[in-house]
């Protein structure tokens, strides 16, 4: 008993708290000076913690791109930004780290955020990923898109009713917008809407959640105990700590319980109205010898697809139809080009249509470039000495960039802050269509990029052939916008007054 004296444990913890100090100093020593990537220039204080950039993402809530931007301005056109990371500015380095055929690999830290470790989009192994790849392609293909493109129309459809019937109301397009492209993917992935587009004011609870719950992904990273914590959760404590998480689960126990049918009997894939992302996993096409993916892997793929194919287009459609609206030689022309090759507006327009015309598809390139997709640089591990750029970099050393720096480059899109759909009807576009990467590029680009197009095609034909829009109360300065994994604007959602054309 007397071993365990006060003087001896405050002199073990003097012991323990020197030993830890002399252990930091050596750390930090060896980062700033013997560490591989010494010779990299970037913030000493980056180099050595983490929360470096922690400060950017979780006190200022979403600021480290903008930091980082200044970052290469101050240090050149690559920059160490962790321990052992660095961050490219140049489009070089973007075709090379994701290039088709990249060996690099997804760093499982930023995408283990999402809480959805057996879904595609947070598949770590390249192998793992080309496999179910295989299996989704057949789904998101072409043929597929032609072959359901009535999903899409009938989502669209009921979008210009819902807005009509509002009146001469101000209707939140912002709302609107990803109400629709939330029902377009749910019932073209799992033959099952959730009709967000019923909802009064298109309110629907599941989609504020949604935007809510998003502001909390960076303490996820910094913090990732808070994740499982969550889950483990009570259902009755988690809908008390936060009321639309009921809306979520409502969600969740529908996909839950239509996952169950499918594991339950395979027969149960013939009743469904068309093919869903079910029958592709469960009887893919690409393999015979495959094995079913687990309960957790179908749910987790099922949420992927609806949060991943929800987002971009909507936000998408969104800036588009604010530039489109405050610019008159934009909308005239819109309207002129739809209005002359879909005379009869009750009349459906084919998407094979649509995509001849020229003002259009250039329109829809450009509010995809100006609204950039994914914003936050997608970090990759390089597994073996390599040269990005002409940079040496080891292995082993996380690299990145991102589709603001591709998108904004001064030296291929002129004046890269103007919305200027122009820019796409040059006589040669191949400089900027190399850069052009709004759903990434390469082995882990979006694979659902051929529905995005054709719910942008079908989208904006319509509220510019049948609608007539004014912008209600909303500024350019309400396009601020955080960067949390996708931009999240801080200003007041868009909002227009809006009538249905006579002709």
């Amino acid at each position: 008993m007397g071993f365990l004296t006060p003087q001896r444990l405050l002199t073990g913890a003097a012991y323990f708290f020197t030993a830890y100090i002399v252990l930091r100093i050596a750390t930090i020593i060896r980062l700033l000076y013997f560490h591989p990537l010494r010779s990299f220039p970037g913030p000493r204080l980056a180099v050595i913690t983490r929360w470096y950039r922690g400060y950017f993402d979780v006190i200022l809530q979403g600021e480290w791109l903008r930091h980082l931007q200044y970052l290469h301005t101050v240090y050149g056109e690559v920059v160490r930004i962790g321990p052992n990371e660095v961050h490219f500015s140049m489009p070089q380095a973007y075709a090379e780290i994701y290039a088709s055929g990249s060996p690099f690999t997804k760093e499982p830290v930023l995408y283990k955020c999402f809480g959805m470790d057996e879904g595609s989009f947070a598949i770590v192994d390249p192998h793992k990923s080309k496999k179910r790849r295989e299996m989704l392609l057949p789904l998101f293909s072409r043929r597929a898109i032609l072959k359901l493109e009535n999903i899409v129309q009938e989502k669209v459809h009921t979008l210009i009713t819902r807005i009509v019937a509002h009146g001469r109301k101000p209707v939140d397009m912002s709302l609107a917008f990803r109400c629709t492209t939330f029902d377009t993917i749910s019932d073209y992935c799992f033959a099952q809407s959730f009709n967000a587009l019923g909802a009064e004011g298109f309110q629907h609870p599941l989609l504020i959640n949604m935007q809510t719950s998003i502001k909390y992904f960076w303490l996820l990273r910094y913090f990732p105990f808070i994740l499982p914590l969550a889950y483990s959760m009570p259902q009755w404590l988690a809908e008390r700590s936060n009321p639309l998480y009921k809306e979520f689960n409502v969600v969740r126990l529908q996909v839950e319980a239509q996952v169950d049918k499918f594991l339950a009997s395979e027969a149960e894939l013939e009743n469904a109205d068309h093919e869903t992302v079910y029958h592709h996993l469960i009887r893919p096409k690409s393999e015979k010898n495959h094995e079913t993916p687990s309960r957790a892997s179908l749910f987790d793929e099922a949420l992927v697809l609806l949060q991943a194919g929800s987002d971009t287009v909507g936000h998408t459609c969104i800036i588009g139809t604010f530039h489109a609206l405050r610019d008159n030689h934009i909308h005239m022309k819109l309207s002129n080009e739809l209005q002359e090759a879909w005379p009869n507006k009750e009349a459906r327009i084919s998407l094979s249509t649509l995509e001849r015309l020229p003002y259009l598809t250039a329109f829809i390139k450009e509010s995809l470039r100006v609204s950039h997709g994914v914003i936050t640089p997608l970090a990759r591990v390089v597994p073996k000495d390599t040269t990005i750029a002409g940079y040496p970099v080891p292995a082993g050393t996380i690299v990145s960039t991102g589709s603001t720096f591709m998108h904004n480059e001064p030296g291929v899109f002129l004046d890269p802050l103007k919305f200027n759909p122009e820019r796409w009807l040059a006589e040669d576009t191949r400089d900027l269509d190399n850069h052009f990467v709004p759903f990434s590029r390469g082995p882990r680009m979006c694979i659902g990029f051929n529905l995005a197009w054709c719910e942008l095609y079908l989208i904006f034909a319509n509220i510019f052939r049948k609608l007539d829009m004014e912008i209600f109360e909303t500024t350019e300065k309400d396009f601020d916008y955080k960067e949390i994994f996708v931009p999240i604007r801080q200003g007041r959602h868009l909002r227009a007054l809006v009538a249905e054309k006579a002709l």
